[in-house]
């Protein structure tokens, strides 16, 4: 198979390990917004973001076994975790545009609202030397952001954070030669 064929054929299953992730990060996503009037969506949410690694993780050692026969170098690994880390990110970007822009309506501005005027979050805030003012400013800035902005702030921070967990989990997934027992 030549260099070409490869990088196809690992981007073509890196889309739809892609798809299976971002349907993943949409459900935390989903959970997050949820977790406002159902605080049992809060964990929820948290068991997502803490198993994500360990997904790609599994599926580039899916990958690695069943379509490479047991081997990967460490580049490969990576450039198939990184992938799959793209598209779940354009897949949970799309997600967020739309739920900003038709969903949402304020409810998640509101609830930060609700959030920082509470007596133990504003005291906390003052004590870390955030004043009224800044926290104000800060809500109104919230309110500003348009569901684009959102979704490109979702990208990049998605693919930063995959960024490193692709570097680990290619070092713990790569493996040069079968193991013959």
């Amino acid at each position: 198979m030549t260099f070409s064929e490869a990088y196809v054929q690992m981007k073509a299953f890196a889309r739809i390990d892609g798809a299976i992730l971002g349907a993943v990060w949409l459900v935390g996503f989903a959970c997050f917004v949820g977790m406002f009037r159902y605080p049992v969506c809060g964990m929820l949410c948290m068991i997502i973001v803490i198993m994500t690694p360990f997904l790609v993780a599994m599926r580039v050692g899916s990958f690695r076994d069943q379509v490479l026969d047991g081997v990967i170098s460490l580049r490969r690994a990576f450039g198939y975790s990184l992938f799959t880390f793209f598209y779940a990110s354009l897949i949970l970007a799309m997600g967020v545009a739309v739920y900003f822009h038709f969903l949402d309506h304020g409810f998640i501005g509101d609830q930060f609202n609700l959030l920082l005027s509470s007596p133990e979050v504003s005291g906390y805030a003052r004590r870390i030397g955030y004043s009224d003012e800044v926290i104000k400013m800060s809500l109104e800035a919230w309110k500003t952001i348009r569901p684009v902005e959102l979704a490109f702030q979702t990208i990049w921070s998605s693919l930063m954070l995959g960024t490193l967990a692709s570097v680990v989990i290619a070092l713990v997934k790569r493996r040069d030669s079968v193991k013959r027992t």
